[in-house]
């Protein structure tokens, strides 16, 4: 009966232990349901300004830290029971000075590349734009808060960020001739919103205001090709694209995947900006071409194949010598799509229906394949108008006589 009684008040105490016991200390490297809850806490008290995602990393270890600074804890940035109990119970609280952070030392990426990118233009960090968090970054980034007297932290909170953007556009409306750092802010937003290629170098050239337009065509917005307010409010507010693309991406993007893909000669049928599985199956077979894993997602790798030089892999019906021009998406008041909808550029070109039917794959020498897909009023009898990207493409394309290719 005592061995029972003794059993049962070990069992009890055993039970006790367990509830009182402290939950394990989250931190750096630790993943799941519980970092999520504590990301979204650190967030509603002000701390956090990224998606929780479950990830316990660099940026929710200074912004714990920081909280822990804030309230006389030991700032560690590891999360234990009481800071957990602290933090959740600031939520709906004013917060810090800074507002939550953005990015930190340890992160990478375009959104890091960006920062460097305006600290540079402003003079707070020299060298190269490496897309990495490091302490030089860190130190530029305290150089630029103290000059604006923001709290000096070395991170880009949301306060930082704001000012990084607002320093770098000033609100300024700008045109085609215009140069300088804002210039080459839009610039890297356009390119980073998927809109522009090529390194931005300040000069607001026939290509910028291309992209211009077109951003402001997608985006419901009066078609300038000027960067006003709303259109500087219209790219801060666009998300970021990464280098690589997959099935169930749309835009842009997407849009220029497919006229390239059309210019190699493996046309996904609609080029409509959305990457479905047509645009997935010939992503696959110019992989397969090219000697590459066939993974239907286009990462840097592929999209350097597709900028190289197209390849006339000799099929054809028949050829014809034709009379060549170029011609730009928004050539004369054009909405930017072709006479069958799809969205105007390289691997599209105006034809006469009469000569070649519309709808036929052809290729060009020079230029690459292209789909017949556009009419225009001067575009008569033996002549083929080729798409093109920007003005400075279409004045080195010029007045040309061609072979021209019908494939099918």
């Amino acid at each position: 009966m005592r061995k029972r009684y003794i059993g049962a008040c070990a069992a009890l105490l055993w039970l006790l232990s367990m509830e009182t016991a402290p939950a394990a200390t989250l931190r750096t490297g630790m993943s799941g349901a519980a970092v999520t809850e504590l990301q979204q806490s650190l967030a509603e008290a002000g701390y956090f300004a990224r998606t929780a995602d479950g990830d316990y990393g660099s940026t929710t270890a200074r912004a714990v830290a920081l909280f822990q600074a804030d309230h006389g804890l030991a700032a560690t940035g590891a999360a234990d029971d009481e800071t957990v109990r602290r933090i959740r119970k600031e939520k709906d609280r004013d917060g810090r000075k800074g507002g939550g952070v953005v990015m930190t030392e340890g992160n990478r990426g375009a959104d890091v590349a960006a920062c460097q990118h305006r600290l540079i233009d402003e003079g707070y960090l020299k060298g190269a734009v490496d897309g990495l968090y490091g302490p030089a970054t860190a130190a530029a980034v305290r150089a630029f808060q103290k000059a604006k007297d923001l709290p000096v932290s070395g991170i880009v909170d949301e306060k930082t960020k704001e000012a990084l953007e607002k320093n770098a556009s000033s609100e300024e409306t700008l045109s085609q001739g215009d140069r300088g750092g804002a210039v080459k802010e839009a610039q890297r937003q356009l390119h980073e919103a998927g809109y522009l290629s090529g390194a931005a170098d300040g000069v607001y050239g026939s290509q910028t205001a291309s992209a211009v337009r077109a951003f402001q065509q997608e985006r419901g917005l009066s078609v300038t090709g000027k960067i006003d307010k709303t259109t500087w409010k219209a790219l801060r507010e666009t998300p970021k694209t990464s280098s690589a693309l997959r099935e169930g991406d749309r835009g842009p993007r997407v849009a220029h995947l497919q006229n390239l893909l059309t210019l190699h000669g493996f046309a996904p049928g609609s080029m409509d900006g959305v990457y479905g599985r047509g645009t997935a199956a010939k992503v696959r077979e110019f992989q397969n071409f090219c000697g590459m894993r066939a993974t239907g997602t286009v990462d840097e790798a592929v999209w350097q194949k597709l900028r190289s030089a197209p390849v006339f892999r000799g099929e054809y019906k028949k050829v014809m010598r034709m009379q060549s021009t170029a011609y730009t998406p928004y050539d004369g008041g054009g909405t930017g799509r072709t006479a069958s909808g799809n969205v105007a550029g390289k691997g599209h070109v105006a034809v006469d229906p009469n000569v070649i039917p519309l709808g036929s794959l052809l290729f060009i020498e020079g230029y690459g394949y292209a789909l017949a897909d556009d009419i225009g009023g001067g575009i008569n009898g033996q002549t083929v108008d080729v798409g093109v990207d920007t003005l400075d493409q279409a004045y080195g394309w010029g007045n040309r006589r061609v072979n021209v290719y019908l494939v099918q």
